[in-house]
């Protein structure tokens, strides 16, 4: 990820990366409403999506972010994602609204987007404020092709088209209009004959109005309605259609209640149905765990979702729980990991010295209060002693129970059971594991704040216990607490810590639900005899555009998500609400082929299989 060099002149930020001031000092605010925040109208429908080129400073998200707020018609929720390929650092950023005078003016916004602000690393970040989710995108504008949503309006920023070639490309226009609904209006300053024939080859229809500084100014209207034919359409959303707001959650855990949380501030009727009868029995109601990253070698995709999901999972943690975090010390344990870390040497997120990788944004958590917040702040009805056995489906969803009553009216239907979802799907390419984990507690006997992983881990204390672990076991489906599991726990620690003499006081066992690529399994039901009849022709058609999918309406499946459920469960939440609420997707594209559904049967078709 690229610095910006940044220096200032009269208080005012230039940019020596393109010779050109960020904005005009004087009438710095008055330009931008004019060009951009105050140029369109809000509807009234559910949600609004503005999207930009060009972040800089932030100016147009915090002038939009107060127009929008003070507005009593206007939509429930708003969206704004916007691209900067120039990191400047925190402190660099309060120096520029000190020195414009605008630090006051937005002070609550902008202390709250300092405190969450991310690392200098490429990647897609969301921030929360009332009403408004900021996504923030760390790469350069080429990564508008690794994007999914439909803007209403575009800001069309970022210098000069003579200084900034890049972002008035056609390369970029074209990219654009793909992330365009019909009648999208897109603001510049810009009134460049080069940028309007561009955009008029791409579909959109062109005023030129007078500009604030009494010049002119380009405003164009995307005209056009397409659907785009992709490679690998079969990985494709299909916009959702949903008419009610009653969502059933299948699973109490933290993949059920962090997607309960986000549902709930789209304005849904959430009802969890969780099989136990008392919430402390499934693996995230664990007394103590660890948020961590896998640590693999640069552009595996697993290891880039891992790291992905952690930055994500940590800032979720603080923005919405208040969370702290004291990090998590992870030892390389055999050659192999050696080379990783190695290969990581230069990565932010992971301070590598030798056989040792801190991770500043990671360290302990506890499961259990962190299930517990998110259901409280859910408001969600939960319903224990509900053990789910299948549903029927006329015009809303009915689910049926072992133990209970039937519960009717249902619009929507999410299977988050964990271990147990195995038992409810019966797709032929889908590999399901159940795996065995024991976690042992201790009476505290190391004390530290830092968590520290290897081939076990170790915990920081929580009052007169501390936890270790985890064992991991494929055949043994005992839920009762095991001698030697407890025992190999312990031994697993003295790899890198010579601690004896340790008294253990309990054991915990817990059931995770793995695939057989590691990825999670997060997206639609889909129909897997379309799949077959749509898709056999891949052993000789892979290079060639395929028709879009099917799936079942209004059914979608969220497990899968191993040991770093409490890391990657908020990714699924935000790409879940992403599908049924067609917001942008919260994810760079590319990380959806390794957890779709579908994955397993595509890969067999395309072997012939």
């Amino acid at each position: 990820m690229k610095k910006a060099n940044l220096v200032f002149k009269d208080n005012t930020p230039f940019s020596l990366d393109f010779n050109d001031f960020y904005f005009n000092s004087q009438n710095s605010i008055n330009e931008r409403e004019f060009v951009y925040t105050r140029a369109f109208e809000f509807d009234t429908k559910e949600q609004f999506i503005i999207a930009e080129t060009g972040f800089g400073l932030g100016l147009n998200f915090f002038l939009t972010l107060k127009h929008f707020l003070s507005l009593k018609n206007r939509p429930k929720r708003l969206f704004y994602v916007s691209v900067e390929g120039f990191y400047i650092e925190k402190h660099i950023l309060k120096e520029c609204y000190e020195r414009l005078g605008i630090y006051n003016e937005f002070k609550e916004y902008i202390d709250k987007f300092l405190e969450f602000y991310p690392p200098c690393k490429r990647g897609y970040y969301r921030f929360y404020f009332k009403d408004i989710f900021l996504d923030l995108i760390f790469d350069d504008i080429s990564v508008l092709s690794n994007l999914d949503f439909k803007a209403n309006v575009w800001y069309l920023d970022g210098f000069s088209p003579s200084k900034n070639e890049e972002m008035f490309s056609e390369n970029t226009i074209k990219n654009l209009s793909k992330l365009c609904l019909k009648n999208a209006i897109i603001c510049t300053y810009s009134a460049s004959s080069k940028v309007k024939n561009i955009l008029l080859k791409y579909d959109f229809e062109i005023q030129k109005i007078k500009s604030f500084h009494k010049r002119e100014m380009l405003r164009a209207f995307f005209k056009k309605e397409s659907e785009i034919l992709e490679k690998e359409n079969y990985f494709s959303r299909l916009l959702s259609n949903i008419s009610g707001k009653k969502i059933a959650i299948i699973g109490a855990g933290i993949s059920g209640t962090s997607l309960a949380y986000e549902l709930s501030l789209r304005g849904f009727e959430i009802s969890i149905f969780e099989k136990n009868e008392i919430l402390e029995e499934g693996t995230s109601y664990n007394e103590s765990g660890i948020l961590s990253s896998l640590i693999l070698k640069k552009g595996v995709a697993l290891g880039e979702f891992s790291q992905f999901a952690y930055i994500e999972a940590s800032r979720f943690y603080r923005q919405i729980l208040g969370l702290s975090f004291d990090g998590v010390m992870e030892f390389s344990h055999n050659e192999l990991m050696n080379k990783r870390f190695l290969d990581q040497r230069d990565n932010i997120l992971f301070c590598i010295n030798d056989n040792k990788a801190f991770l500043k944004d990671g360290g302990i958590i506890i499961p259990k209060k962190i299930v517990k917040n998110l259901l409280k702040l859910s408001k969600a009805k939960l319903y224990l002693g509900h053990e789910f056995s299948y549903f029927k489906k006329d015009k809303n969803f009915s689910l049926y129970f072992k133990n209970a009553d039937k519960r009717p009216n249902f619009d929507i239907i999410i299977y988050a059971m964990g271990s147990d979802t195995k038992d409810f799907i019966n797709y032929d390419a889908m590999n399901l594991s159940k795996v065995r984990g024991q976690v042992s507690h201790l009476k505290p006997f190391l004390n530290t704040k830092i968590a520290l992983s290897s081939k076990g881990y170790i915990c920081p204390k929580i009052d007169n216990l501390q936890v270790i672990g985890a064992s991991y076991d494929r055949l043994n489906l005992s839920k009762m607490p095991n001698l030697e599991d407890d025992k190999e726990n312990l031994e697993n620690i003295k790899e890198f810590v010579k601690i004896y003499n340790l008294k253990l006081i309990g054991s915990k066992v817990g059931f995770r639900s793995y695939s057989s690529d590691r990825f999670a399994i997060i997206g639609a039901f889909y129909d897997e005899e379309f799949y077959k009849n749509a898709y056999k022709g891949l052993l000789w058609t892979k290079q060639r555009p395929q028709i879009l999918p099917k799936n079942y309406d209004n059914l979608y499946l969220n497990f899968g998500h191993g040991s770093r459920g409490f890391s990657t469960s908020i990714i699924a939440a935000r790409y879940l609400c992403a599908l049924i609420c067609n917001e942008p997707l919260a994810m760079f594209k590319e990380f959806v082929p390794h957890i779709h559904p579908a994955r397993f049967l595509i890969r067999k078709l395309k072997k012939g299989l």
